[in-house]
């Protein structure tokens, strides 16, 4: 009898700090029944650090960081539509998000909630960090 191999998870790293992470991965939990996804609180950073020493603090708290299979990484936008391909629920969707026009969108509405994502979540009443979790300041 033949084992199957079950194929390597994809890890994504979040931010546990922010309430739009938190949600966001509860959200792809639901949708992930496969469980092809890992997800890794960028606050737990010694277990980031040791799985994936390769990845600067700042970055990883600047935006989602998906660490595909075979060790490709994708941040932001980029990041979700890779995620998208992994989960069957929305892998009908992940060609639309390489269509020029939504990749031009997305990946600057990213960026756009990503800079804000603090300030959007004192919308919601959580207490942020001061210091140790900021994300990188825009050059």
């Amino acid at each position: 009898m033949a084992v199957l191999n079950r194929p390597k998870r994809v890890a994504v790293l979040y931010d546990g700090m922010c309430v739009l992470c938190v949600n966001a991965v509860r959200l792809w939990r639901r949708l992930d029944w496969c469980k092809r996804l890992e997800f890794v609180d960028v606050q737990a950073w010694e277990e980031v650090q040791r799985r994936f020493p390769h990845l600067e603090r700042s970055a990883a708290l600047g935006a989602i960081h998906v660490i595909g299979a075979d060790g490709a990484r994708y941040t932001g936008y980029d990041g979700v539509r890779y995620m998208a391909r992994h989960v069957p629920l929305l892998a009908w969707i992940a060609p639309l998000l390489y269509l020029p026009p939504i990749a031009w969108i997305g990946r600057r509405l990213y960026a756009w909630i990503a800079r804000r994502r603090y300030a959007i979540n004192r919308l919601f009443g959580r207490a942020i960090c001061e210091d140790a979790c900021r994300p990188p300041s825009r050059p």
